[in-house]
């Protein structure tokens, strides 16, 4: 007769602990997530956390860890999604071959307009929260790890169609431009504001005109013609 065993197997089910575990660590976070992007890391308590997760003090602290620890997993579970669809866009593009600057840059920008879409409060909560940190050079430390390497990637295949581009200007351009994503995405309501009319329903519907500005600036960087430096 086989010996049994306490260990789990694939057919065991889960522990309604750990469940209960996993649920309230993503209440932790997505309420991390909300305060962080509403007032800015500076101004959130962990008190706040707790609150508007409905936990304890004691909670925020076993799932989350320190502020700090808190920040930087808030940042890290969205860019996981990001990056795997970029590198996904460009690897579609070099595969296929024969693609554009401006390909390269809907690669880059067009994921982050669909999810922003999709209607998701917590993902608006994130672009807010990164429109906050992309203002300040104080959190580049904290963030360069989890975007720039995709980011590099994306500057490496625009240098293949563009070898006389200064990298500087091309890291410049592409900073800009997600600049100008993370606003579409963010807050809309002065464009209509300024207009006086109501714009699309979600930010992929300004997609084009976002890839027609953002090709633009990188095209006038590129050009032979622009000097180094302007003159003041």
């Amino acid at each position: 007769m086989p010996q049994q065993t306490d260990k789990p197997t694939s057919d065991t089910p889960p522990d309604g602990r750990v469940l209960r575990g996993e649920v309230t660590y993503g209440r932790v976070l997505d309420a991390a997530e909300r305060c962080f992007a509403a007032t800015g890391f500076d101004a959130v308590t962990i008190r706040q956390i707790a609150a508007e997760a409905g936990v304890t003090l004691g909670v925020v602290g076993f799932h989350g860890g320190s502020k700090e620890t808190l920040f930087r997993t808030v940042l890290s579970r969205r860019v996981e999604t990001l990056n795997k669809l970029r590198r996904e866009a460009l690897a579609a593009l070099l595969d296929a071959g024969g693609y554009t600057l401006r390909d390269l840059i809907d690669a880059y920008i067009t994921p982050y307009l669909d999810i922003a879409s999709r209607g998701n409060a917590q993902w608006r909560a994130y672009a807010q929260l990164i429109a906050r940190i992309v203002a300040d050079d104080r959190y580049y430390a904290e963030a360069k790890h989890l975007y720039d390497p995709v980011a590099t990637e994306f500057m490496d295949a625009m240098s293949e169609l563009h070898p006389a581009a200064d990298r500087h200007q091309l890291a410049t351009a592409l900073t800009l431009s997600v600049s100008a994503m993370l606003s579409i995405v963010a807050s809309r309501a002065r464009i209509e504001g300024l207009s006086g009319h109501a714009g699309p329903q979600t930010p992929l519907g300004y997609r084009r005109l976002l890839l027609d500005f953002c090709a633009a600036g990188f095209m006038q960087v590129l050009s032979p013609e622009r000097p180094d430096t302007d003159a003041r």
